[in-house]
């Protein structure tokens, strides 16, 4: 049955069959000085910090990065089962205003929201009774019937073996403007000046199809950043190239796919006849994660926001607080795959929430058999490595591990859980400034190469 204003209903009653308790953060906590006086402390300041030599090795590496200009700015938090020991900002926000990063500035964690937000939201559904990994797409979204797309089940989507390809979003708005030209080249002219990829290049001067886009505002089309306007007909084009191009010979394999997320955000907004933005919201609120959002120039100033890129796929412009991810552009900054803001002092409230096996200053958010579900390798004998939305790997392979697990972000971001040994990891940087074509964070293995010395720090602790 569908409930009508779910997200406010939901509030009040989850709060009341959870368990009640006291918060960890910003709790005062008296203790003894030096000369036996009593002072009043922030219970946060006794969390144990990471060790000096430790911090010196892991600020030289990412000073190094920024110095190679791998990325403008960065900002890392990790944490235990006490709290965050240890929460830095490094660099600018961009390479010409020179405004450092705050540890209240937001980061598009592009990929990442598909943990944070849309898994999230179908965890606490599946705690509700209102979800089922079982059923097929059809049973949510009926239009899917009578097509091989709506035989797909829910656990398929999540662990991206549903066999779903990938959709150039561009490539359905937007056309060479010289009639009968292509829109990139293999290499670098007049003609096509802007690097997209290693060896791909955008041509100078493109056309918008007219049906779906407009440079202006248009009542009741979705902004998609600068002057770009889309019409909500693009959802029945998604739809067609989706259903027209599914090859249900690759299903069973895994296939990583945005359009899994896609779908998922319908069944999450379908079964709560709400948005997934509402959704999120009314679970962020009770992490405290008031600094976590889709839209945020909705909600806060945009010199908080860090940019990512100088679009020339759509000819955004700098994007500053619209998502960068053109699927979740066309579909008005809230997406199901991407489109999250956050920062790392919020994030690490959802980790630690994971990592406590759902509870969070002793409230319960989310069942611990549901977060060991979600969190777990259910089709490892298939040789599949994937949690229930959650990126995993295989033990023995970078960030692997049977208890380990998270996400990486296109953006060059990275949230990753290891609750075997007790600690999380959180890395957000816009790398993709001022273009996607800029690898060097990858190339470095940064992210990867500090989760390691830092798994190496916490199994010696043990």
């Amino acid at each position: 049955m569908k409930i009508r204003g779910f997200v406010s209903l939901l509030s009040l009653v989850w709060p009341l069959l959870t368990m009640a308790g006291t918060e960890n953060r910003g709790e005062i906590v008296p203790q003894l000085d030096e000369s036996g006086t009593t002072v009043l402390l922030d219970k946060s300041e006794l969390v144990p910090q990471l060790d000096d030599a430790l911090r010196v090795r892991i600020d030289s590496m990412i000073e190094a990065g920024i110095a190679r200009r791998d990325f403008p700015g960065a900002t890392l938090t990790v944490g235990t089962l006490e709290g965050v020991v240890y929460d830095r900002q490094y660099g600018s926000q961009d390479y010409e205003s020179g405004r450092a990063v705050k540890a209240d500035d937001l980061y598009d964690i592009a990929s990442c929201t598909k943990i944070v937000s849309t898994t999230f939201a179908l965890m606490r559904l599946y705690d509700c009774g209102q979800f089922d990994l079982k059923a097929t797409i059809a049973r949510y979204l009926p239009e899917y019937a009578n097509n091989p797309v709506g035989t797909l089940r829910m656990e398929e989507l999540l662990t991206h073996t549903s066999g779903l390809g990938n959709v150039a979003v561009y490539s359905l708005l937007t056309r060479n403007a010289r009639k009968g030209e292509r829109l990139f080249a293999s290499t670098r002219s007049d003609e096509y000046p802007y690097r997209v990829d290693r060896n791909l290049f955008a041509c100078r001067s493109i056309a918008y199809d007219t049906a779906l886009v407009a440079l202006k505002p248009v009542e009741g089309y979705r902004c998609a950043g600068g002057s770009v306007y889309v019409s909500p007909r693009i959802d029945s084009v998604l739809r067609a190239e989706l259903t027209a191009k599914y090859n249900p010979s690759r299903r069973g394999k895994y296939l990583y796919s945005d359009l899994n997320f896609w779908l998922l955000q319908q069944v999450v907004e379908r079964i709560t006849d709400a948005s997934l933005a509402e959704v999120t919201r009314t679970l962020f609120d009770q992490l405290g994660m008031h600094d976590t959002g889709y839209c945020p120039l909705e909600w806060t100033t945009a010199d908080r926001i860090v940019p990512t890129e100088r679009d020339v796929l759509l000819r955004r412009g700098v994007v500053r607080g619209y998502v960068h991810d053109e699927l979740a552009a066309v579909c008005g900054g809230v997406g199901g795959n991407a489109g999250l803001f956050s920062c790392g002092g919020d994030l690490a409230r959802y980790c630690e929430m994971l990592l406590r096996g759902g509870e969070y200053q002793g409230q319960r958010i989310l069942s611990q058999k549901t977060v060991d579900l979600f969190t777990s390798s259910p089709l490892v004998p298939y040789g599949v490595y994937r949690g229930l939305g959650f990126d995993k790997r295989p033990p023995g392979r970078e960030l692997g591990g049977k208890r380990c697990f998270g996400h990486t972000g296109y953006t060059g971001t990275l949230i990753w859980i290891d609750r075997e040994r007790g600690f999380y990891m959180i890395f957000l940087s816009n790398r993709v400034y001022p273009t996607r074509a800029n690898t060097g964070l990858i190339r470095s293995n940064l992210r990867t190469n500090i989760w390691d010395m830092l798994e190496a720090y916490f199994s010696d602790l043990q």
